[in-house]
């Protein structure tokens, strides 16, 4: 019964080749349109418009105020986008005014005493009256920066108060350097600030996706040969007493070695012709491609049996796409509340996805096959569970 039951499903699943190949043509052109519009905006968009800032100050000592300006100019969050131009309050106003400077900031007298020696120093931030992104980018930005100084000034009062009660008054000048060598280190230093995670150029997340909405989509012309058969088919079946879960694995088995078998011939020779990828095909990513052909054949044999084949068919399309979204796949993780990326993470394309991301950029993390496989024999069992409540539903 075995073969008779292997030979039936192979020539089932090879009728739905001409149909794989007419909708991989499809499907793969319109998601290449996509990420080629992605890869586009990502290394191609237009540069970003500089802003100016003006800078007003009374201070005597130029050599301080072009250090400032220095810091301030080699920000990373304002690099990229302002610059920074000491002038007189006159021309500052009147540059405000006609739109050549997006802001103005106007400094107190003893600004570079007070952030060296912890004096109070408000800065007053001028805006233009023309609300503009780069308003608001420079308001986060200088109330970024007005924490750190902050920060700064709360560690020099503390030396202070502490050297002063402990009667060394004599030492203090020396602690208020030593105070501005590690204030200044830890704004040279951001990992000594931030937690930061090794993560990929997006170039790779977001063809891992478009990787796997193809192999999605394409996998849906499988649904004629993964459906639910008419009552007859299954009386007939199971007059000779097949067993119920070796006809479902027979399907299962027939259709994720097929759909492994063309999946790995693609990425083969999509590995020789995408010069932007290193791609290898070690013993962990060939086990990773089966997985995935054994994962994406599983839950459309679950979604077979839960729905109707057009049911399941878009059931399909709506949780590939759900399950992307919530893993960060589409939208960046930074962009996700941490209870949707916690979500996302449990679900099986976030294993799928990030292995696939690894793997096109050349093996720098090992697959998550332990994941695939797990969720693999979880929707196949839950799809033996739902077949066989229906058989016994219908005797």
């Amino acid at each position: 019964m075995f073969l008779k039951l292997l030979k039936l499903e192979i020539k089932k699943a090879l009728h739905c080749l001409p149909v794989f190949f007419a909708a991989l043509i499809i499907f793969g052109t319109l998601i290449g349109m996509i990420y080629s519009s992605l890869s586009r905006s990502l290394y191609e968009g237009e540069a970003v418009a500089r802003a100016t800032v003006g800078v007003v100050t009374d201070e005597s000592d130029s050599r301080y105020i072009d250090m400032l300006i220095d810091y301030l100019s080699g920000m990373e969050s304002a690099a990229f986008a302002l610059d920074f131009e000491v002038m007189d309050e006159e021309e500052a106003m009147n540059g405000l005014n006609r739109g050549r400077l997006v802001a103005v900031l106007l400094l107190p007298e003893d600004t570079i005493n007070g952030i060296l020696y912890g004096d109070n120093f408000p800065v007053q931030v001028v805006f233009s009256k023309e609300q503009s992104l780069s308003n608001v980018f420079l308001y986060e930005l200088t109330h970024a920066g007005m924490k750190l100084l902050s920060s700064a000034q709360a560690s020099t009062y503390a030396a202070s108060t502490l050297y002063e009660k402990a009667g060394k008054p004599e030492d203090l000048w020396e602690a208020y350097n030593d105070i501005d060598m590690l204030n200044f280190s830890y704004v040279l230093s951001r990992e000594r600030l931030f937690f930061t995670e090794d993560t990929l150029p997006a170039i790779f997340t977001y063809a891992a996706t478009a990787l796997i909405l193809l192999i999605s989509f394409s996998h849906i012309c499988f649904a004629p040969a993964l459906r639910r058969e008419d009552s007859g088919f299954y009386q007939l079946l199971f007059s000779d007493r097949t067993n119920p879960m070796l006809y479902l694995f027979v399907k299962y088995l027939v259709n994720s070695l097929l759909y492994f078998v063309l999946l790995f011939t693609g990425l083969f020779f999509f590995s020789k012709a995408a010069g932007d990828f290193d791609i290898y095909f070690d013993a962990k990513n060939i086990l990773m491609i089966l997985l995935c052909s054994c994962l994406i054949t599983s839950m459309g044999l679950f979604l077979e049996q839960l729905f109707s084949e057009a049911g399941a068919i878009m059931a399909q399309i709506i949780l590939c796409i759900a399950m992307l979204f919530l893993c960060g796949a589409i939208l960046p993780a930074a962009f996700l509340p941490a209870v949707v990326l916690n979500i996302g993470n449990a679900l099986p394309f976030a294993p799928l996805h990030r292995s696939l991301s690894y793997f096109l950029n050349g093996n720098s993390a090992d697959p998550e096959l332990l994941p695939l496989l797990l969720w693999s024999a979880g929707l196949f069992f839950a799809a033996w569970l739902i077949f066989k409540l229906r058989k016994e539903a219908r005797s």
